[in-house]
């Protein structure tokens, strides 16, 4: 029992330690951009227009008998867009960041309800939840600009745990997002995944299912050794996620690896999953100390140029003797 109790003191410890506001705020701007994008340009008015026969919810919207009709989606849409660009902004983002995600929910969950899960979106949700109480405008925000934040946007100023705990806990919805991924993979399929010809007659029906042959799955189809290797690279990926809980210097690996994964996903199966993997580059890079870094790098040449030697004229042949 004691050990347990200690666990959770280091937990708690860990998800409350202080954290940097512009890292916060970084969050803020980098996902409420993606999140922006993703409503601006969601097929929602095109699903609304669907018959009911094909409605098939999987989630809250089995409340309803259809989708929601033409003018409650553009409602929502034009709302929880101009909320996501105002949150953006860092314009009461206390209150339009909650707006936004309240407001763009259903919509997302509209891609969800026609018999098909549609998961681009749901790392990308979760992720922002711990943000929607969090204080994200009190740097890099026109309200901070103003001297209405309560951070400062200089590094060591205003760090707060208030501003570290919605940062780590999105890092634990990443790590976990990929790591149970990975789970489900071995409690469904076990070592199979891997060894067997599961990810080969993937790429097979994936290529099959396009206009023209795919060349790329081919090529890993082909090749039973590759296909293997890709699989139990893939799955590894998955479960080393948690690492960068209590490594950070392991997304250094981890996010190309991502990066990677999906691009090959993309290449070879046509599946674009671009706000998943946005989303894990925006949490797990430390964007605070990544401009304190560039700072020091500008200052560093600017102070060299500066203190460049003039050129010594004295001796040019058109100088007076």
């Amino acid at each position: 029992m004691r050990r347990l109790e200690a666990a959770a003191r280091r937990a708690g410890a860990w998800l409350f330690a202080p954290g940097d506001p512009r890292r916060l705020a970084a969050l803020r701007i980098g996902l409420g951009t993606v999140l922006a994008v993703r409503l601006a340009t969601g097929p929602y008015l095109e699903l609304a227009r669907q018959p009911a026969a094909l409605f098939r919810p999987i989630s809250f919207l089995r409340l309803l008998d259809a989708m929601p009709p033409p003018t409650v989606v553009v409602v929502l849409q034009v709302v929880a867009v101009a909320a996501a660009v105002l949150a953006t902004a860092g314009v009461a983002a206390r209150a339009t960041l909650p707006l936004a995600w309240v407001a763009g929910l259903p919509l997302v969950a509209m891609t969800s309800s026609i018999g098909k899960v549609v998961h681009n979106d749901v790392l990308l949700l979760l992720a922002l939840v711990p943000l929607l109480p969090a204080p994200t405008g009190d740097a890099w925000s026109l309200a901070a600009r103003r001297g209405r934040g309560s951070g400062r946007p200089r590094a060591g100023s205003g760090v707060s745990p208030r501003y570290g705990w919605p940062v780590r806990t999105a890092t634990v919805v990443v790590a976990g997002a990929y790591f149970f991924t990975g789970l489900a993979k071995l409690l469904h399929a076990g070592p199979a995944w891997v060894t067997s010809g599961n990810l080969r007659w993937v790429l097979y029906a994936s290529s099959d299912a396009q206009a023209a042959p795919n060349q790329a799955a081919l090529f890993v189809a082909d090749r039973p050794w590759l296909a293997h290797l890709v699989a139990l690279a893939t799955l590894a990926l998955e479960l080393s996620f948690p690492l960068v809980l209590v490594r950070p210097r392991a997304a250094w690996v981890l996010v190309p690896g991502m990066l990677g994964l999906h691009a090959g996903i993309w290449v070879a199966m046509g599946l674009n999953y671009w706000p998943m993997a946005a989303t894990v580059v925006l949490v797990l890079v430390d964007w605070a100390a990544l401009a304190d870094r560039l700072g020091r790098y500008n200052h560093f040449f600017r102070l060299k140029k500066s203190h460049r030697p003039t050129p010594d004229t004295s001796m040019s042949p058109s100088a007076p003797g």
